[in-house]
């Protein structure tokens, strides 16, 4: 069997820790739920609530996730490299009933290398969609992956890390200075669990770090999947964003509402950084 076979019947390593990039895309072929789906499903799990009987019986929460974890493997992105699974954090948005089809859509959004720096946990957005592209179910997962080596790895959509923010402040505009020539305070980055301070003294940054010694001014946040929507927009989109509520602000609303040339700048440096790394 060929290593090409190997990684697509699963048998193998798959991919690596260094073989994922963020925003990659993958979608599988279609998966119909059957009676007999419900029926093991029900015994496997134990939950035979009414709910999940009759002619309108409602398939259990957690069969999507299960389901999604299925058809991920279809893929052949995952062998023996992956480590285990390390979280799930899923929404559920329209039930699932016998005679549903649905196909699952994968986005990487996040890809970090462990302080061991022979694994990594790659980051998943996972979505089950019905013929017509609507969500039924989605959520991410992370999983540890086994690294092939030690790097180093690319940080232009490691979003929320220092190293992300090292490179977003190398890459700003000499407008980015002027617009904070009078400012004294930190504007924090988040993207899903990871969030970087910037943290700025009348025009210069002169701290890049997990977290400034007083804490943010304001924090801006999204999840991964949002970030990594806005940077690869065909324009700057952040008060697109912020207005339809894609990213949410903590701390100093008022300060947050008077740097908003800063944040566009920090946006553009964002999006071009991401764009070296595509």
């Amino acid at each position: 069997m060929s290593t090409e076979q190997a990684t697509r019947t699963g048998v193998g390593p798959g991919r690596y820790f260094e073989d994922f990039r963020v925003g990659e895309r993958f979608r599988t072929g279609h998966r119909t739920v059957t009676a007999g789906d419900l029926a093991d499903f029900t015994r496997v799990s134990g939950d035979d609530h009414p709910i999940h009987t009759g002619p309108e019986a409602i398939l259990q929460g957690p069969f999507g996730p299960a389901v999604a974890m299925g058809l991920l493997q279809t893929l052949g992105l995952h062998g023996s490299a992956v480590l285990g699974l390390l979280d799930t954090h899923w929404s559920y948005r329209r039930p699932i009933r016998v005679g549903d089809t649905v196909a699952l859509h994968v986005t990487i959004v996040g890809c970090r290398r462990t302080s061991r720096g022979d694994r990594g946990v790659v980051t998943r957005h996972m979505a089950l969609v019905d013929p017509d592209g609507a969500v039924v179910q989605e959520g991410t997962t992370a999983a540890m992956v086994s690294a092939s080596g030690d790097g180093p790895d690319p940080v232009g959509r490691a979003f929320g890390t220092v190293a992300w923010g090292e490179a977003l402040v190398a890459r700003l505009d000499p407008g980015f200075a002027e617009s904070l020539a009078t400012w004294d305070g930190a504007i924090g980055l988040r993207a899903g669990d990871s969030e970087v301070h910037l943290r700025v003294y009348r025009g210069k940054v002169i701290e890049v770090s997990r977290r400034a010694a007083t804490g943010a001014t304001f924090t801006v946040e999204a999840d991964e999947l949002t970030w990594l929507e806005l940077v690869e927009a065909p324009d700057n989109a952040f008060t697109r964003f912020a207005m339809t509520g894609r990213f949410a602000t903590r701390g100093d609303g008022y300060e947050y509402l008077r740097l908003t040339a800063a944040l566009h700048l920090i946006v553009d440096a964002a999006r071009e950084l991401a764009g070296e790394d595509a």
